[in-house]
């Protein structure tokens, strides 16, 4: 999807302003919290040693976000986030995580109808740097999961480094990528693979529902993946091949 005209120079004259200018006010008036928020993201490091684990024995946070649009670079945000933990023994773990965002920029009428948040959620919704960090703290010691991964682990990491956090590395699997492995002749997107495989429907574009309908997904494609003979995170990075995963790094 590319980038319009009007979308960069609306970037450039008002968002990339607008961002800064109200991130220094929101960090000028919580400097201690932002502060202790720098320091504890710093010492969250991602365990080496899920590299060499069985898919078996990893938790995973299977999670997604809705955004004000598309495009991180050009100054979208997120306006909720909403995860899940399972395993591939297909138990799902009793607490879930949602919250809803209150970005800088004005929210889209159209993305406001698309995922049913009003405009009164929004306002009284978390600043994004709080509520990521509480999601990295939900998220602490497993594997993030998303569909497509290249999407909301990238927003995630280009987002918290407009906030200068540069230390967001975390292990991830792209769901899609393993669909697209496994059924390279189909299409794969999201909704495509719900109803193929049967998947229970929830509301889509609400960030929990599409967390759920992708933990249901995810589970799936790691039991076909099991009968391949891929049962590891390094075996499984290897066939998804995506460079801005910490796995690939040399």
């Amino acid at each position: 999807m590319k980038v319009s005209i009007l979308h960069y120079l609306r970037f450039v004259m008002v968002d990339t302003h607008l961002f800064n200018s109200m991130k220094h006010h929101w960090i000028r008036n919580n400097r201690p919290l932002y502060e202790a928020l720098i320091d504890e993201m710093n010492e969250m490091k991602p365990d080496p040693e899920i590299v060499t684990m069985s898919l078996d024995d990893l938790t995973y946070t299977v999670f997604d976000l809705e955004t004000t649009g598309f495009f991180p670079k050009m100054g979208d945000e997120v306006i909720s986030i909403g995860a899940m933990k399972v395993n591939a023994n297909h138990i799902r773990f009793p607490e879930h995580f949602y919250e809803v965002v209150r970005p800088f920029k004005p929210v889209p009428e159209d993305v406001l109808k698309l995922t049913g948040l009003t405009p009164q959620e929004i306002k009284e919704g978390e600043a994004f740097l709080i509520s990521f960090f509480r999601f990295v703290e939900f998220a602490s010691n497993t594997v993030l999961v998303a569909y497509p991964a290249s999407f909301d682990v990238i927003f995630l990491k280009e987002l918290t480094r407009r906030w200068g956090l540069k230390n967001f590395s975390p292990f991830f699997i792209d769901a899609c990528r393993i669909a697209n492995y496994l059924y390279p002749n189909e299409k794969n997107s999201l909704d495509h693979v719900i109803r193929r495989l049967g998947v229970k429907s929830r509301q889509r574009h609400h960030a929990l529902n599409d967390a759920h309908m992708t933990a249901d997904v995810f589970l799936y494609l790691i039991d076909e993946l099991k009968k391949r003979n891929i049962t590891t995170y390094r075996q499984l990075a290897d066939i998804t091949m995506d460079r801005r995963n910490p796995v690939l790094r040399p």
